[in-house]
């Protein structure tokens, strides 16, 4: 079983030992750890006395317990920029409530004036609403885990209660059976393989991005291969894009690369679109879908290469809706890929002479 665990845990978070989910679990403990030590009654003394400012060790281990929280929404799967923003908010938000409470010490504790009580209330909401931001995600990455690992168990269960007719077995009549029978390994296999399914739920989102980074990569390559071999000059250094690793930072690279190169083409392909539309004119039934792009760019594929002239003519333009994000611009190349890919082109290898 634990086999099967690593197995899945290293297919979804790659063969490094350092990969993303570890990296954030140790960061979550080192935040949650050092704002423990910080909020220690002895510490937080010794610090206080040293520099002088009420609170201060309040502050600073609140502000890593917001870190670790924030750990905990990069390990549920959040993108990267939101959890930036949305912690950067939080730590100004706590700073500001701190300074306009103007804490002070009274019998050993810190205290606000009345006038101040809701700046103190308003420090504490935001330390209870964004760490329950934060859970909220996670506790939806895992509560299928957790209803399968409730299901295992009840499984387990019943598998360990079918071993009661063994016992019976053995008192009625002293004999014991050589192995499992079908009915007790059945119930085992689905225990094993309850119990893989709930240890594994947090990868899944890691899992699922990983399978689409791998077809994306996979469908886009009849529009990368044509445009490549069209203008051989736009492959990066070093750039061989059979995929060399599974893992999930390769493919990841790879499929950047090829997003780049396929965007370098487009731009090289763009003087032979007049040419295209002189040869067959009228637009596509439906501008900016991803059949009437693949046209356009098979049709500027066969074209001839212009003869530069003077002045030179305005180059055409594809009918592609402008992406934000490497995953953006993905998708909506795939979807041009394919329709590329129905139409069978034989693309001529001519280069365009240059970038």
């Amino acid at each position: 079983m634990a086999d099967v665990l690593a197995l899945g845990r290293r297919a979804a978070l790659g063969d490094r030992a350092t990969d993303p989910a570890l990296r954030q679990a140790h960061r979550f403990a080192f935040c949650l750890g050092g704002a423990l030590l910080l909020l220690a009654l002895a510490t937080a003394l010794a610090v206080e006395r040293t520099v002088g400012v009420p609170g201060l060790p309040m502050l600073l281990g609140d502000a890593l317990r917001m870190l670790a929280a924030c750990c905990l929404g990069l390990l549920a799967g959040r993108p990267v920029r939101r959890q930036g923003v949305a912690a950067s908010v939080t730590l100004l938000a706590l700073l500001s409530c701190f300074f306009a409470a103007r804490l002070h010490h009274a019998d050993g504790m810190l205290v606000v004036d009345a006038r101040h009580r809701p700046v103190l209330a308003a420090y504490d909401a935001v330390l209870v609403a964004y760490p329950a931001w934060q859970l909220t995600a996670l506790g939806r990455a895992l509560r299928t885990g957790l209803r399968l690992l409730v299901a295992a168990t009840a499984m387990g269960a019943v598998w360990t209660a079918w071993g009661a007719d063994d016992v019976r077995l053995a008192l009625l009549t002293g004999r014991q059976t050589d192995g499992d029978d079908a009915a007790s390994t059945v119930l085992g296999l689905l225990c094993a393989v309850l119990v893989a399914g709930g240890g594994s739920a947090a990868a899944w989102p890691a899992l699922r991005h990983w399978w689409w980074t791998y077809r994306t990569h996979q469908d886009l390559a009849p529009l990368w291969w044509a445009l490549h071999h069209a203008f051989p000059e736009t492959a990066l250094p070093r750039a061989r894009h059979a995929v060399r690793g599974l893992a999930p930072r390769r493919l990841r690279f790879s499929l950047y690369r090829r997003v780049i190169e396929i965007h370098d083409g487009l731009l090289l392909l763009r003087p032979r679109l007049r040419a295209a539309d002189a040869r067959t004119p009228g637009a596509p039934a439906t501008p900016g879908a991803p059949e009437g792009v693949a046209e356009q760019i098979a049709a500027a594929l066969l074209a001839p290469v212009p003869v530069p002239s003077s002045p030179p003519a305005a180059p055409g333009r594809l009918a592609l809706e402008a992406a934000t994000g490497t995953d953006a611009a993905a998708a909506q190349l795939v979807a041009v890929s394919r329709a590329f890919a129905r139409l069978s082109v034989r693309v001529p290898v001519v280069t365009s002479g240059g970038r």
